[in-house]
């Protein structure tokens, strides 16, 4: 994809940019891992299969199948699944002349809007053949859905539900998934405050993506000033540096600050780099030696930009330092962050605790994604999360912490399941 394509494709600040019968009983709200004000979680299950090249793991192939699943929830419903997140179970391979079939069953976290009825059954229509991606969105774009970033990635707007769309069965696979509630039961969860706190530091790191332009003006480094200004504003003798950019270097901006604070009686440092690049997909060497060092000591780590269809989110993961041991929260603050991010922060926590002792990559990560398309609110949202960190006042829970943020966004938390800070 071309670098103009990933700016056009993620609809964050200024540019926002079929059913089966009613559920016997309501879901309770607020019950998974997955914590939303203004969402239910939920987990559709269901067996299906896949054709794709038998050089391609299969997983992969599954994964890229299911992203049509964002487009068939997006413009359905307005909601969204977590697809690179899916559980997958009972996968067997088959061949199938030059190609190769594979068999699944699935476990797909889902976010559904609380203003819709909750389904027990929900029609899932998926393309077939992986290798055949390109022929199929030339099908169907403008019978069953419109592509709005380019027809190589109309799985963003394939809706199975619009008029004369009747996708042939040799195209398709055709499965009901059944509706259920998140496995995993939880209400009432807190960030990790005391592990937050335990070396007496607050240490933040902040990736913010041009919107529109390099220039002042734009909604990147508007939230940047407001956001360094407002921290600053909550520290005693704050200091502030601006490093010059580099001609030759992808990172637009480099400031730090770092200050005094007084959290539960205790004078305390915090520390804060914000790093402005164009897209974070095409930062280079520059970007990863700031990112990766920050990384390191964050316990707060936000990124606010487009996410590039998925490119940026999967980099900002890829790219972070994840040390044995340390907590963090992650913010991503972009279009449909939610849907986009992959299993590589947690599969790096799971590398560094050890699958033993932290079997799903959750014992030290926590993250705040939006399921749909977002606006930009020059760095409120960021400022929520911190103000909570810092607060003299009793600690929130993740719901008392979201009830700060849009609901248009469809913001959930996931990943603390498995903390146990109270109080």
């Amino acid at each position: 994809m071309t670098r103009f394509a990933l700016r056009a494709a993620t609809c964050l600040p200024l540019l926002l940019v079929a059913c089966g019968e009613p559920a016997p009983e309501p879901i309770e709200e607020n019950a998974s891992e997955v914590t939303s004000q203004d969402g239910i979680p939920l987990e559709l299950t269901f067996d299906a299969e896949v054709t794709t090249d038998p050089r391609t793991d299969a997983r992969p192939a599954v994964v890229a199948q299911l992203q049509y699943v964002q487009g068939l929830l997006t413009t359905a419903v307005r909601g969204n699944a977590q697809v690179g997140m899916v559980s997958l179970d009972g996968m067997a391979e088959r061949a199938d002349g030059a190609k190769k079939v594979v068999t699944y069953k699935a476990a797909l976290p889902v976010l559904w809007p609380k203003d819709r009825p909750v389904p027990a059954s929900y029609d899932l229509v998926l393309p077939r053949d992986t290798t055949g991606f390109a022929a199929f969105n030339a099908r169907y774009d403008g019978t069953c859905g419109r592509n709005e970033y380019g027809q190589e990635t109309f799985w963003h707007d394939w809706n199975p539900a619009s008029l004369g769309c009747a996708p042939a069965d040799e195209d398709v696979v055709r499965v009901t998934a059944r509706v259920l509630p998140h496995p995993k039961r939880t209400q009432g969860k807190y960030p990790e405050y005391d592990r937050v706190w335990s070396d007496d530091r607050l240490d933040v790191t902040i990736v913010l993506g041009i919107i529109a332009s390099n220039t002042p003006s734009d909604e990147s480094y508007r939230e940047l000033e407001a956001t360094l200004d407002a921290i600053g504003r909550t520290l005693q003798s704050p200091v502030r540096k601006d490093e010059p950019a580099v001609a030759s270097g992808t990172v637009l901006k480099y400031s730090t600050l770092s200050g005094d604070i007084t959290v539960k009686g205790r004078l305390r440092k915090v520390n804060v780099d914000a790093i402005l690049v164009y897209e974070v997909a095409g930062a280079g060497s520059d970007f990863d030696a700031l990112y990766e060092k920050s990384t390191r000591d964050a316990d707060l780590v936000v990124y606010s930009g487009h996410s590039g269809l998925g490119k940026n989110i999967e980099e900002i993961a890829k790219r972070a330092t994840v040390e044995a041991g340390k907590y963090q929260l992650f913010y991503l603050n972009g279009c449909q962050t939610f849907g986009y991010l992959g299993r590589d922060l947690h599969d790096a926590k799971i590398a560094a605790n050890g699958k033993d002792a932290d079997p799903f990559g959750t014992r030290d990560l926590d993250i705040v994604a939006n399921a749909l398309p977002a606006y930009g609110d020059d760095g409120r949202t960021t400022m929520s999360l911190y103000g909570a960190l810092v607060s003299q006042e009793q600690p929130k829970t993740y719901e008392a912490i979201l009830r700060d943020f849009s609901r248009i966004h469809l913001v959930a938390v996931f990943g603390e399941d498995d903390n146990v800070y109270e109080p």
